[in-house]
C-alpha cells in the first residue's frame, strides 16, 4: 500500500486536495465546528450556506471512501492526514442548541432565525407596502423554522424545467433523488385511515437521511373541511408526491416518527449530525458570512467572509469549487458583490466586472400568501384555537407528546393537516378565458423598463409554459386550507410576475434590494381571485356551514365584486411564502440564464449555484423536498466529473 499512499500524496498536493495539521495537533477523526482561526490551507471545495443544498452537497461530497480511509504518516512526533475531499461549509447564521420552537412541531416558532432587518422596496402591485421578507439564517437554513410542508412538484413542473433548455431535467430524472433523500415512516394503519391518509409506496423512498410521515393527530373539524373539499370537486389523490394530479390530501410533514418522537428532521440532523462522528474532512463554520468570491482571471479560487455580526474579513482557498447556496437573496447579491451580474449595476457601483451575466438577480419568484379571518359560532372542540387557548388541553396534549402517544403537538402550530392543491380548471370554469387573455398580453409590459432582452427573452418562454399549464389539469395554481382554527389560508402557487434582488452598495452586510413586483401583472389577480372564490365556495357546503362560520372583515359578505376582493387583497397578501427562488436561472444564457443544467455559473470556472436561486420557474408544492432532491442530484454531477464515485 506504500505505492498507493505515495501516488496519492503526490497527486493531492499537486492538486491542492489535502488538509494537514501542521502544528502537531492530532487530526479530528470527526466533523468539525471550525472556528475562523483554524481556517488555513486549501479546501477542496467551499460551500457558501448551510441549508438543504449546502448541507446535502457537502454530506455526499465528504463521503467517498478514502474520505473515511485516513492515511496517516508520522514523522517527528508530528501526524499528518490527508483526504481526496475536504469541505467548508460557511454559514451566516448560528447553529441551533435544540430548541422546542424549532424541533417541536406544536411548539413552532421560526421567529429564532429570521434573518434580521430585512424589508422589501416599496410593493407597487400591494399599495406601496413595504414588508419583512421572510429567509433563515441559522444552519441548516430554511429546513430549520419552515413549516414542514413535504409536498414534491408536479411531474409537469420538472418536465417543464427541461423544455426550458436544460436536458436531463424531468420528472423521472428526478425521482430516484426524491426516493434516496428520504426516509417515510408509515403511519399506523387505523389512523390513517380514520384521517384520509394514503401515499403510494411506489414513489417513497425508505433509506435516506430525510425523515417524514404524517402528524399522529387530528382535530375533529378538518373532517368537515375534507368533506367539503369533497364535494366541491376537489378528487382525493392517493399521494401528492406521485407527480400525478393536484387534489386534496393529508399533509405530509418532515416529521422524525420512528419511536413515535415526531421532532423536526431538517438539514443539520440529516446531512450533518449523521455522519460527523466519521467525517474530520466536514468543516463548518457558523456566524459567518461569505462577502466575495475570489477570482484569479475568471476561476474561482475560493471565498473571503466575515463574521455576521461585522469584523474584517478572512480568506478561504476552493482546490475545486466554489458552490454558492446561500438563498434566493443572496446568492446572487453574493454574485454581484464578486463581479458576476449585470454589467450596469456593477459598473454603477465600482465594482470590477468579472462576468457579465444580466439574469444575475432577476427573474425573483414566490407564492403569496392570503390569511382570510373567520369565527365561528359552533366549531368543534378541540380545535386549533383550544390548543393555542386551552391551557389544561395544550399541558395534556404535551405530556402525550413527551410519552411518545399521538398528541397535537405533533401537529406544525396552526397549520392544517388537510390541504388542497387546485389546478386553474379546479378553481375556475374561466380557465381557457384568463390564459387566452394573458397570451394576448404584452410580456414585457410584466416586467420593468429597460430589462435586458435576454432576460426578457427567459421570461417570455416561461409565460408561455405558464399559460399552457394554466390549460392542464395536472399543475396546480393555488392551494386552500384550514387550521380549525380562526383563519383559512389561500395561497397562489404560480404567479407571473416576476421580481428582483440587486445590490445597492458593496457593503455585504447591507440588505439589498428586494422587490417581489407582487400582483404587477393583472392576470395573477384573475388566477387569485379563482382561488379565493373557490375557498367561499367550499365554505359555504353543508359541511362547513354546519360549523358557522362567518368571513372576517376585511372581507366578508358584503365585499362580493372582484374589485372589491381584490381592493382587499392589495392590503393583506405577502408577497412571499419564504419560498423566493430563481433569482440565478437554470436557463441558456441567450435566455438570461446564469447557470447551465450542470448548475455551472456561465463565463467563468470553478463556480456553481445549489441552492432555490437556480430553479428556472416555481414547483406547485413546497420547496423542501425539490431541494434534497436536487442537492442528491448535484453531488453525483460533481462526483461524476471528478471521479469521486
Amino acid at each position: 500500500m506504500v505505492w498507493f499512499r505515495d501516488a496519492l500524496l503526490g497527486l493531492l498536493m499537486l492538486s491542492g486536495i489535502s488538509h494537514a495539521s501542521p502544528t502537531g495537533r492530532r487530526v479530528p477523526k470527526h466533523a468539525t465546528i471550525v472556528d475562523r482561526r483554524d481556517i488555513s490551507g486549501n479546501y477542496t471545495f467551499i460551500i457558501a450556506g448551510g441549508g438543504i443544498a449546502g448541507l446535502t452537497l457537502a454530506d455526499r461530497l465528504t463521503e467517498d471512501p478514502t474520505a473515511r480511509d485516513v492515511i496517516t504518516e508520522q514523522s517527528a512526533n508530528q501526524v499528518v492526514a490527508f483526504w481526496t475531499v475536504s469541505v467548508l461549509v460557511i454559514e451566516a447564521g448560528p447553529i441551533d442548541p435544540g430548541l422546542d420552537g424549532i424541533l417541536v412541531p406544536g411548539a413552532y416558532a421560526p421567529y429564532y432565525y429570521f434573518w434580521p432587518n430585512q424589508f422589501t422596496v416599496p410593493q407597487t402591485g400591494l399599495n406601496n407596502r413595504t414588508i419583512f421578507a421572510i429567509c433563515a439564517q441559522v444552519l441548516g437554513g430554511g429546513s430549520a423554522i419552515n413549516a414542514m410542508v413535504y409536498i414534491r412538484g408536479k411531474a409537469e413542473d420538472y418536465n417543464g424545467w427541461g423544455l426550458l433548455g436544460n436536458p436531463g431535467w424531468s420528472w423521472n430524472n428526478l425521482l430516484p433523488y426524491f426516493m434516496k433523500s428520504e426516509n417515510f415512516t408509515r403511519p399506523n394503519p387505523a389512523f390513517a385511515a380514520s384521517a384520509n391518509i394514503t401515499w403510494n409506496e411506489a414513489v417513497r423512498g425508505h433509506t435516506g437521511p430525510l425523515q417524514n410521515s404524517y402528524a399522529s393527530y387530528i382535530f375533529p373539524a378538518a373532517a368537515n373541511w375534507w368533506n367539503a373539499a369533497r364535494a366541491v370537486g376537489f378528487p382525493a389523490i392517493l399521494d401528492p408526491n406521485d407527480g400525478t394530479k393536484p387534489g386534496v390530501f393529508a399533509m405530509p410533514s418532515v416529521v422524525d416518527a420512528r419511536n413515535g418522537a415526531y421532532t423536526r428532521s431538517y438539514a443539520k440532523i440529516n446531512h450533518y449530525d449523521r455522519v460527523s462522528a466519521s467525517r474530520p474532512n466536514y468543516h463548518i463554520l457558523s456566524s459567518h458570512t461569505v462577502s466575495k468570491i475570489r477570482f484569479s482571471g475568471t476561476k474561482a479560487i475560493g471565498v473571503d467572509f466575515i463574521p455576521t455580526a461585522g469584523g474584517n474579513a478572512s480568506t478561504a482557498y476552493a482546490g475545486l469549487e466554489v458552490i454558492l447556496a446561500a438563498g434566493a437573496l443572496h446568492t446572487p447579491q453574493i454574485l454581484q458583490l464578486s463581479g458576476v451580474g449585470p454589467r450596469s449595476l456593477l459598473q454603477g457601483l465600482g465594482i470590477p466586472v468579472v462576468a457579465d451575466l444580466p439574469g444575475v438577480g432577476q427573474n425573483l419568484q414566490d407564492q403569496p400568501t392570503l390569511s382570510v379571518p373567520y369565527t365561528f359560532t359552533n366549531n368543534k372542540e378541540p380545535n386549533s384555537n383550544t390548543f393555542a387557548n386551552n391551557a389544561t388541553f395544550n399541558a395534556e396534549q404535551r405530556a402525550l407528546y413527551d410519552a411518545h402517544q399521538p398528541s397535537a403537538y405533533s401537529i406544525v402550530a396552526s397549520l392544517s393537516t388537510n390541504i388542497a392543491v387546485l389546478s386553474l380548471q379546479d378553481a375556475t370554469p374561466s380557465y381557457h378565458g384568463i390564459a387566452r387573455s394573458a397570451a394576448n398580453a404584452n410580456p414585457a409590459d410584466s416586467l420593468p423598463a429597460g430589462t435586458d432582452p435576454t432576460v426578457l427573452a427567459g421570461y417570455v418562454a416561461q409565460r408561455a409554459l405558464i399559460l399552457s399549464q394554466f390549460e392542464s389539469p395536472n399543475i396546480g395554481v393555488g392551494t386552500v386550507s384550514w387550521g380549525t382554527g380562526d383563519a383559512a389560508q389561500v395561497y397562489h402557487l404560480r404567479p407571473l410576475s416576476r421580481g428582483s434582488v440587486n445590490i445597492a452598495s458593496t457593503d455585504p452586510l447591507a440588505t439589498p434590494l428586494i422587490d417581489y413586483r407582487t400582483g404587477t401583472d393583472p392576470v395573477d389577480w384573475r388566477v387569485y381571485l379563482a382561488i379565493f372564490r373557490k375557498n367561499r365556495e367550499l365554505f359555504a357546503t353543508p359541511a362547513m356551514q354546519a360549523l358557522g362560520p362567518v368571513e372576517g372583515a376585511p372581507f366578508g359578505l358584503n365585499v362580493t365584486t372582484d374589485e372589491q376582493i381584490v381592493a382587499v387583497m392589495k392590503d393583506l397578501v405577502n408577497p412571499s411564502n419564504a419560498h423566493q427562488c430563481c433569482t440565478a436561472a437554470m436557463l441558456p444564457k441567450a435566455l438570461g440564464g446564469v447557470v447551465s443544467p450542470q448548475q455551472k455559473v456561465y463565463g467563468v470556472q470553478g463556480l456553481r449555484v445549489a441552492d432555490i436561486s437556480f430553479w428556472p420557474m416555481e414547483v406547485s408544492g413546497a420547496p423542501t423536498a425539490t431541494m434534497y432532491a436536487a442537492g442528491e442530484r448535484l453531488a453525483d454531477v460533481i462526483k461524476q466529473e471528478y471521479s469521486l464515485i
